[in-house]
């Protein structure tokens, strides 16, 4: 049996949700899984995998800036912090691997998870980071940082399919002699279409998620239209606070697999973030979505305009967002459809992984 470790990033909830499938197939493969991670994704995790062992990793604890612009500035002036953040976690993973005896280490974008130990995988949606068109001339040193960081790990997997079919885009590129590094492992969703026929209960479900203080600022926007309207809806706030723990029966503070999938199989749109992760959930239920990307978040950015573009998904920008505009104007997209089904990509690069041999390896990389 093998000992496997998986650590999702902590920005946000995707990461972790993503995580779900990886965790499910390892189980199925009989390995004992133990998650590592902070913030809200561990205890997303804590609350899909009780019966796992859990362990504390050091947050990176991002801060987004308020208004729309500046989130280059707010994230450069955090680098300190990230950098021992990325530090602290990598020798908490040795001494993890060394106590525990783990053959495996997984990350999903933590770029100090990993281990001179054992083999270790690293996941990522984007091997070329987008920078804001004014940002461009930084784009050369970002991809120079980020590639050095990812070299540290013996695998890399994307999850997305290789071909022109996929939902990433431009946020995997890389040249001939990089391929060999990257292995395609199909899209992650920790749903699966259920095929059935469901009674529509809500005009839309609005999913919010994301870090602070966007995630506070785009519910309050969201709460005060639904206040002026009269369509059925249901509000998942993405938030784990037991203090401010929601008693209306319609609105969530946070709903596990199960159940969300359930809320969103009944609801005839979903409002949701255009985080990847979630682009990866809307597209295995063959969902019609809007979304509304986080303020300066690139990547998010450029999924929603990509997606509007396509004719699949409507989206417009959290200070234009108006509910009952984009409901309007989202019948003329198709939602989510014709996308592959679930593959056997990430069984076969998992069963790659299992089959190394365990080594100790020789090496004089440092953080």
């Amino acid at each position: 049996m093998k000992n496997v470790l998986v650590a999702p990033l902590d920005w946000g909830l995707g990461h972790a949700t993503r995580c779900i499938p990886i965790v499910r197939e390892l189980l199925k493969k009989g390995c004992n899984v133990s998650i590592a991670g902070s913030g809200s994704s561990l205890l997303l995790l804590k609350d899909e995998f009780p019966k796992l062992q859990h362990f504390e990793l050091q947050p990176y604890n991002p801060v987004y800036p308020e208004r729309r612009g500046g989130m280059v500035w707010k994230m450069a002036s955090q680098l300190p912090k990230f950098y021992q953040a990325i530090k602290k976690e990598h020798d908490q993973i040795e001494q993890l691997v060394k106590e525990n005896k783990f053959d495996l280490v997984i990350s999903d974008n933590r770029y100090g998870c990993w281990s001179q130990r054992v083999p270790c995988v690293f996941i990522t949606h984007q091997s070329n980071i987008l920078m804001p068109k004014r940002f461009g001339w930084l784009s050369p040193l970002v991809s120079l940082i980020n590639k050095r960081l990812m070299k540290k790990f013996d695998y890399c997997w994307i999850p997305d399919f290789p071909d022109g079919n996929n939902l990433s885009g431009n946020l995997n590129r890389f040249s001939k002699h990089e391929k060999d590094r990257f292995r395609f492992i199909g899209t992650l969703s920790r749903f699966k279409a259920s095929g059935r026929k469901r009674e529509v209960l809500y005009d839309a479900t609005i999913i919010i998620s994301g870090p602070e203080p966007q995630r506070s600022i785009f519910e309050k926007i969201v709460r005060l239209q639904l206040g002026a309207s009269d369509i059925r809806y249901c509000l998942v706030r993405g938030a784990f606070n037991p203090a401010e723990r929601s008693m209306v029966p319609n609105i969530h503070d946070y709903l596990g697999t199960e159940k969300l999938q359930d809320v969103i199989e009944v609801s005839r749109i979903v409002v949701a973030r255009s985080g990847y992760s979630t682009v990866m959930d809307m597209a295995a239920l063959g969902k019609k979505v809007i979304f509304v990307p986080t303020p300066g978040q690139t990547e998010q950015e450029y999924l929603a305009r990509r997606l509007h573009a396509a004719g699949i998904a409507f989206s417009c920008p959290q200070h234009q967002f108006d509910l009952q505009y984009a409901l309007v104007e989202s019948r003329n997209f198709t939602g989510f459809r014709d996308f592959p089904a679930e593959s056997g990509l990430l069984s076969d690069a998992i069963d790659s992984v299992l089959n190394v041999r365990r080594v100790v390896k020789i090496s004089s990389q440092k953080i």
